[in-house]
């Protein structure tokens, strides 16, 4: 059904062959929206090179992150924003810092531990709510994939070896989805998180979409060069009717395979004004 009123109390009645059932009522879930959508609030922690920013404001609430704080043990951060045209946006570039490729992301979350040269990501925020498309405004510009790291029989589960090894030289891509959950929770250090997500290849956990857990998912992937800033609009795919979501996650990479390590150097995604749609 659409056209109706979120938080909205309903009442309805059956009728076939001219008998009806008694009234019944229903109540519909909320328009939520994400916290910092815009990503107009950023504090920085530290000065200098490696200054770490952060996609929250100061003494706000961290809803979203990147992987600067993994980032900056090293280098600078490379997920940072831009203030010019009147709007202030996440600005994501892929770079290789001192000993690995990075690229710029950021995600509903938090960023958990750096064990070693790899990430732990504690994934995903609560929401109970059901939107039908998510739209944003970006510009992208590609670059030649020049940094590849080391093939692990792990990443099979996630990606054939043949693309792995063929993609060296290829136009990098940037990649933006949304994914509704109701995951399980996963333990960290004595603290639950929706999902946790490691990239050290001994004890590698990746986003798998034929999770039983993904109710319903929505993507852009781009390796063309978008020099103006241009709207998009994804439409979810409902893959599970009969469920509510228990969490929603928003990623955005500015090289898709950034994971494993993957990339090309100057790959640069501008985000701004990330919006859910109801119906």
């Amino acid at each position: 059904m659409t056209g109706l009123k979120p938080s909205t109390n309903y009442t309805y009645r059956v009728s076939a062959n001219n008998s009806a059932t008694p009234e019944q009522t229903f109540t519909t879930a909320s328009a939520a929206q994400l916290e910092n959508s815009s990503f107009d609030d950023w504090s920085i922690e530290g000065s200098g090179k490696q200054a770490l920013y952060q996609p929250w404001a100061e003494g706000g609430n961290k809803y979203w992150d990147t992987g600067n704080r993994g980032a900056t043990t090293v280098g600078a951060s490379n997920s940072t924003y831009v203030t010019e045209g009147g709007r202030t946006y996440a600005n994501l570039e892929s770079k290789y810092i001192v000993i690995k490729f990075a690229a710029g992301n950021i995600f509903t979350g938090e960023y958990l531990q750096t064990d070693g040269t790899n990430g732990i990501l504690g994934f995903g925020r609560p929401f109970t709510s059901f939107p039908t498309k998510m739209q944003f405004d970006y510009c992208y510009k590609t670059a030649p994939v020049n940094r590849s790291g080391k093939w692990s029989d792990s990443y099979a589960n996630y990606i054939s070896k043949t693309m792995f090894d063929n993609m060296m030289g290829q136009p990098d891509s940037c990649q933006i989805y949304i994914m509704l959950t109701d995951w399980d929770e996963e333990e960290f250090k004595g603290t639950k998180y929706p999902f946790v997500l490691r990239t050290r290849p001994s004890e590698l956990h990746l986003m798998n979409l034929k999770d039983e857990h993904v109710i319903a998912y929505a993507q852009m992937t781009q390796g063309n060069d978008v020099n103006e800033w241009t709207t998009e609009t994804l439409t979810l795919d409902y893959r599970i009717k009969n469920r509510t979501p228990k969490y929603v996650l928003v990623v955005a990479s500015s090289s898709k395979y950034g994971d494993y390590f993957i990339g090309g150097e100057g790959a640069h995604l501008k985000l701004d004004n990330i919006n859910l749609i109801y119906e």
